[in-house]
């Protein structure tokens, strides 16, 4: 693993004697307590809910705006026996929010059609020759899974034609809301909910709550979807903090169970035996549910969540499984080419263009580049007439949304969140763009967000690095976006042996003299003398702790994050 620059290491600050105090109090490790006062837990309380001891149940659906007048409209479709139909986004949140509502809908007796946009020949979200498709077929509720809060025209269009809509949405709002009938997003501005975190399948979860709440019917089981909300939430990188990580873990659980016919064969496919965490869903599991949408046809995505026959689940997993691999195929040659093309780029935003690119994969490409180069990144796909649709990427501090709409005047279209965005644009208005971006941006990306950093929890000695400390630290899980594993630092260590294993990992064992060994592995960060060390010198260290089962035998190991030649304290 490399990086464009060398990272600055933050240890994020705390209270030697709360630490104490909450070590006590508790019975935990040293290192576990000075983790959950550095992440702000102080109180045993709030230690106790960090933990995972306390499952608290979620803030009450109705605090977000409209969910009341969606309910009941969803309830008089329901015992009216209109057409309803769920139109979703064909990424991973998309799919599972439509998969959520229509299991959910169905629970109630109530069959639903669904629409997901292709995403070459339609694009992203409403438009208005599907809304006039879709009132001329007799829908009279549409819902949005994923889409629609920019969709102000088509919405407009839609409630004209006699089609009330019910927006599920979590991108960013405007200044004014469409004319929706109700539109559920956790980032409207007059919101009373107190998380904006939740991605849509989240939000879906919510309404399935709020309407159980309110009309209670007997068979309904929103909890019963919490694997679709976690494969949502994973994969669209929300924040695993508050009620997501609840839902997050709760949904792991029945993913590893593999209840769903269509989540067992899609774990048989990618070679998944035994516990699914966040790390499974990210980069096995989301990856396949995504390519559908990417080279294909989302829809066989949402059978597949759906459906109850095994033989078609299968067949199903094969279909996206292919799909996937070929998508790693395109990803491999469209990244070699952007990296050539960013390596002569001037400083600030990356900003890339070209009509051979594969619209599906350009936003995992600028992720890559991001991560490559610390920079944020706009890679665009160019079609035969010139329209490019473009997927941007940024890095932590930068909030590209804000960005991309200071240069809204030459975009077709723009819409997403901080950390990553869409937008359309036509080829002559790009270098107009990234000038406009560059300037948008050239205060923040000659700040401190210049450099990388490594936000590290703790520092500790190499005794306190136990099997004890390593266990209770992953009852703070399940980590991802907005809850990182806790990362420790190890300073001044003797390195006793340093070797290169597998896949170009370096393997550490390490000392403080006098003291027990400790055991490191750094994946794909190769010999030692790649990283401009030498085995003589004393290194630091910052990684996570973790148990490796080898042999019938249990050793702790720090996963490494980064190492550097010993530098004075």
């Amino acid at each position: 693993m490399s990086y464009p620059a060398s990272r600055e290491w933050v240890i994020r600050p705390h209270d030697p004697a709360v630490r104490r105090a909450l070590s006590q109090a508790l019975g935990l490790h040293s290192v576990t307590a000075a983790v959950l006062v550095a992440r702000g837990h102080r109180t045993s309380d709030d230690a106790r809910a960090a933990l995972a001891e306390v499952e608290e149940p979620g803030p009450d659906p109705f605090l977000l705006p409209d969910m009341e007048k969606a309910v009941d409209r969803i309830h008089r479709a329901v015992r009216c026996r209109e057409r309803v139909l769920v139109y979703g986004d064909y990424d991973v949140d998309g799919v599972c929010a439509t998969s959520l509502y229509l299991g959910f809908l169905k629970e109630l007796g109530h069959t639903v059609g669904f629409c997901i946009p292709h995403r070459l020949k339609a694009g992203y979200g409403l438009n208005a020759h599907a809304v006039r498709r879709i009132a001329a077929s007799g829908v009279s509720l549409l819902i949005t899974a994923d889409c629609g809060t920019t969709s102000h025209g088509d919405i407009a269009l839609a409630q004209s034609l006699g089609t009330d809509v019910i927006v599920t949405d979590h991108h960013l709002p405007g200044a004014t809301l469409p004319p929706a009938l109700a539109v559920l997003n956790p980032c409207r501005a007059d919101s009373a909910y107190p998380f904006q975190g939740l991605c849509t399948g989240g939000l879906a979860y919510k309404v399935a709550t709020a309407y159980a709440t309110k009309y209670g019917p007997a068979g309904v089981d929103p909890d019963g979807h919490l694997d679709l909300v976690a494969l949502s939430t994973v994969a669209d990188v929300a924040p695993l903090q508050a009620e997501n990580r609840r839902m997050v873990r709760q949904g792991l659980r029945a993913i590893s169970a593999g209840g769903r016919p269509g989540v067992r064969a899609l774990k048989a496919v990618a070679g998944i035996d035994g516990p699914c965490g966040v790390g499974t869903v990210g980069f096995t599991l989301a990856p396949r549910i995504n390519a559908a949408g990417r080279l294909g046809d989302a829809g066989d995505a949402v059978r597949l969540l759906l459906t109850g026959d095994q033989r078609e689940a299968e067949d199903l997993a094969g279909v996206l499984d292919r799909l996937n691999r070929e998508r790693q195929q395109i990803e491999e040659q469209v990244t070699a080419e952007a990296v050539q093309s960013a390596a002569h780029s001037a400083s600030g935003p990356i900003v890339l263009a070209s009509r051979s690119w594969h619209p599906g994969v350009v936003g995992i490409v600028a992720g890559r580049l991001v991560e490559r180069y610390h920079r944020p990144a706009v890679l665009i796909a160019l079609n035969e007439d010139g329209v490019g649709r473009g997927s941007a990427r940024s890095i932590a501090g930068v909030n590209m949304f804000e960005a991309i709409a200071q240069c809204r005047d030459y975009l077709d279209a723009f819409g997403g969140h901080a950390a990553a965005a869409g937008l359309t644009i036509r080829e002559e208005r790009i270098p107009a763009f990234r000038d406009r971006l560059a300037a948008a941006l050239d205060a923040e990306l000659s700040g401190a967000t210049a450099r990388p950093r490594l936000v590290c929890d703790a520092e500790v000695e190499p005794g306190e690095c136990s099997p004890v400390a390593a266990r209770e630290l992953v009852r703070l899980g399940p980590f991802g976006a907005g809850n990182p594993e806790p990362i420790l630092v190890l300073r001044g260590l003797r390195i006793v042996s340093a070797r290169k294993v597998g896949h170009n990992h370096l393997k550490l064992a390490v000392t403080r003299t006098g003291g027990n060994l400790l055991d490191a592995i750094g994946f794909r960060m190769g010999s030692l003398e790649s990283q401009g060390l030498s085995p003589a010198d004393p290194v630091d260290l910052a990684g996570a702790l973790e148990i490796n089962a080898w042999n019938g035998a249990d050793r702790v190991q720090l996963r490494l994050k980064d190492l550097r030649a010993s530098v004075d304290r």
